[in-house]
């Protein structure tokens, strides 16, 4: 017996994946930055300059970024154009 999902079902998934990728992109991301600024605060001590200040953590994904990129990808697989995002209240660092 084949196991047929249902549009719901296929929609949760698109979402649940898209909120990991997102998530995985945003840890990725906060990472980088952190590291560089650890970096720039041994260099610092190094040759006894200031301290510089941290320069914050990227935004955490909003629902609204979710739902994009799962529309993104329900395009990908449905073959069809991406349609115009939902509005992200997502800010860039």
């Amino acid at each position: 017996m084949q196991n047929v999902m249902s549009g719901y079902q296929i929609r949760l998934e698109l979402l649940k994946m898209a909120k990991e990728m997102l998530e995985q992109e945003f840890f990725n991301q906060k990472e980088t930055v952190n590291l560089n600024w650890e970096a720039k605060v041994e260099a610092a001590k190094a040759t006894g300059e200031p301290t510089p200040i941290h320069p914050g953590f990227p935004t955490y994904p909003s629902e609204n970024d979710i739902i994009n990129k799962a529309q993104n990808l329900n395009g990908f697989v449905s073959n069809q154009p991406t349609t115009s995002p939902v509005k992200s209240n997502k800010k860039s660092v």
